[in-house]
């Protein structure tokens, strides 16, 4: 083989393999541009959603919020507790003794 026909060889060789190189690349860079596609996409749903949670908190917030309670508290009939005028302990004033249970454990302990 002279140098000329071992370079059309070579040549030869390397050009599907270059080819198909280009397709490779072709087809990832269009998966990659698809997924980046689809990653803006998930972006601006997930802003919407975040601004659906914030309107909804609001409109919760009218039916379960602090002062929507203490309002439905009001109309049914309870006193804040500063406003109360009687008070009743439920509790003991003094707490009952407490009866240690009869088990066959001692426990001594020794300072030294």
């Amino acid at each position: 083989m002279n140098e000329s026909t071992l370079a059309r060889w070579r040549l030869e060789r390397l050009v599907p393999l270059y080819v198909i190189a280009l397709i490779v690349l072709a087809v990832l860079g269009a998966n990659n541009q698809a997924r980046f596609n689809h990653q803006w996409d998930l972006l601006d749903r997930k802003a919407l959603l975040q601004e659906e949670i914030t309107i909804l908190r609001q409109q919760a917030a009218t039916i379960s919020g602090p002062l929507a309670v203490a309002n439905w508290a009001r109309e049914n009939g309870m006193v804040p507790a500063p406003e109360v005028e009687e008070t009743r302990h439920v509790l003991y004033d003094t707490p009952p003794a407490r009866q240690t249970p009869a088990t066959g454990l001692t426990v001594r302990t020794a300072w030294q």
